[in-house]
């Protein structure tokens, strides 16, 4: 059975012809969230599907775990497409908490399983105490860029380049990356790599694009080097502070899936939880 998690309505909605109960969720004056399962879900094997980004939404997805377990589920899997914190994977300095164990600890706590899409750092799952699995949605998005008849698949970080090596591969389309050096939080800079790019269509994937920064400085690079057309895709469009638009002014595209819902969410991760989860 489907719980519809109120942070992944969207993707909720294109798995409407499951079994399914929605959530009512509400704030109060004083800031609490309030969230109750608007059906019966006693001996039920019950998938909750819940996205935590903002933070209200991870609330609600810890409460809705509660409820679950209060009303009797036989069985929970909480998928959680994007898994807000998963750059917060360590203690950076000393006294600091790891935030995305301190998250997969407590879901552990209700949940009999774990998926999640596209992970920042595939070591989080080794903080659950359940079965834990990491999807990738590279391929669908691969697939989604043969729209633009690509000539090459570039990572904007070495980091990256597995992933964008999984979605090349998938198409038979080449790959390869870009060097990044993270100065501070918002600034990036792109070191300049052998990568010829002349003529040519390029596609840069990644995970999640939160500013975009790291992508505007690659999409003027590629450009400098004679790129006929530059498109970005991403799993996760956070797109802090409306940066898709000012990315849409750097690229000829720009696109992402629905595990955050936006108007650049061309690409549905539905078929890939059917045929994995349900």
């Amino acid at each position: 059975m489907l719980i519809k998690g109120p942070g992944s309505r969207g993707l909720c909605k294109r798995l409407d012809d499951l079994e399914n109960i929605e959530v009512e969720a509400k704030v109060f004056p004083d800031g609490e969230i309030y969230v109750r399962l608007e059906g019966d879900v006693s001996g039920e094997d019950c998938v909750l599907i819940q996205s935590t980004y903002p933070n209200k939404h991870l609330i609600e997805m810890l409460f809705i775990l509660d409820a679950l377990n209060e009303n009797g589920a036989s069985s929970i899997t909480a998928v959680v497409p994007y898994y807000s914190y998963s750059r917060q994977d360590k203690a950076f300095k000393e006294g600091g908490c790891v935030s995305s164990r301190a998250i997969a600890k407590t879901i552990s706590l209700y949940a009999d399983t774990f998926f999640s899409v596209d992970l920042h750092s595939k070591g989080i799952l080794e903080f659950f105490d359940i079965p834990a699995e990491n999807l990738s949605a590279m391929g669908l998005l691969a697939e989604h860029s043969l729209l633009h008849e690509p000539d090459l698949f570039l990572s904007p970080d070495e980091g990256g380049k597995e992933r964008v090596k999984l979605a090349a591969e998938s198409v038979g389309v080449p790959w390869d990356y870009l060097e990044k050096h993270r100065i501070d939080g918002s600034t990036v800079e792109i070191k300049p790599k052998n990568v010829d790019v002349e003529g040519k269509k390029v596609v840069i994937l990644d995970d999640i694009i939160s500013t975009g920064g790291t992508m505007m400085e690659a999409a003027n690079q590629l450009f400098d080097r004679g790129a006929e057309e530059v498109h970005a895709g991403c799993t996760h469009g956070l797109f802090i502070g409306g940066s898709n638009k000012r990315l849409e002014q750097h690229f000829d595209s720009v696109f992402c899936t629905d595990t955050l819902e936006c108007k650049n969410s061309e690409v549905t991760i539905a078929p890939l939880l059917k045929k994995t989860i349900f």
